[in-house]
């Protein structure tokens, strides 16, 4: 089925990559500049919240293209 030109499934996919572009942006503030945030006393869990944001965010980008994305035959039903 291909929703690409729907106006819902653009807004979804617009909030996901918003979230993946915030993720990445800030791991790569942590990886290039970590000294610089000083009211994150644990920097290794905030890198793990990140990661795991960056990675919930890119799968529901995927899922949307996969089922909704109008590839085909690619577009599974599950």
């Amino acid at each position: 089925m291909d929703c690409r030109n729907r106006p819902f499934y653009q807004a979804a996919i617009s909030k996901f990559e918003s979230q993946r572009d915030e993720a990445i942006a800030t791991l790569d503030l942590y990886f290039t500049n970590a000294v610089g945030i000083g009211e994150h006393s644990n920097v290794l869990d905030e890198i793990e919240k990140w990661t795991a944001t960056l990675a919930e965010a890119e799968e529901r980008i995927e899922s949307l293209k996969k089922h909704f994305g109008g590839r085909g035959r690619e577009t599974a039903k599950v």
